[in-house]
């Protein structure tokens, strides 16, 4: 009986591991996709290319990462909490592709004569996937206590 109880506890804290390494993964495999093909800020009449999003989505990146190793953390022990922390890695996963895909696809905001080009979806996704990571992470914790 007590070898099948330590296996249980091995498989959940494998399990964990699995799910927090893929959560993680997709957050930073999506960052990159924005680094690289998210447009520029083209600024003035030089129209001088300056990739803000590509410098700011990895602060919101590791912000992000941070929040939701600490719902992970949470989480972390018993097998009956293995749907909830599957859910939160799911949910961040969706989270941090959609954004990426905002931050691609979301048209540019011109401005004045001197067309300046702002990539508001390029600035504006991450800051909410970020926001929205931390949310989710508050919420799994929360499920994952016993009442």
């Amino acid at each position: 009986m007590a070898d099948d109880e330590a296996q249980a506890v091995d498989t959940a804290d494998g399990s964990w591991m699995l799910w927090t390494t893929v959560g993680l993964v997709v957050i930073w495999i999506c960052v990159l996709v924005i680094s690289v093909f998210s447009p520029d800020l083209v600024s003035g009449s030089q129209q001088e290319h300056i990739p803000l999003p590509a410098f700011l989505t990895w602060l919101w990146a590791l912000i992000g990462s941070v929040g939701y190793l600490w719902g992970m953390s949470k989480l972390r022990g018993t097998v009956d909490r293995k749907p909830i922390w599957t859910g939160l890695a799911i949910a961040v996963a969706l989270i941090w592709v959609i954004a990426a895909a905002l931050s691609l696809f979301l048209p540019q905001w011109e401005t004045g004569s001197d067309p300046t080009q702002l990539p508001i979806g390029a600035l504006m996704a991450p800051i909410g996937a970020s926001a929205l990571t931390a949310l989710a992470s508050v919420v799994a914790g929360m499920f994952g206590r016993r009442p």
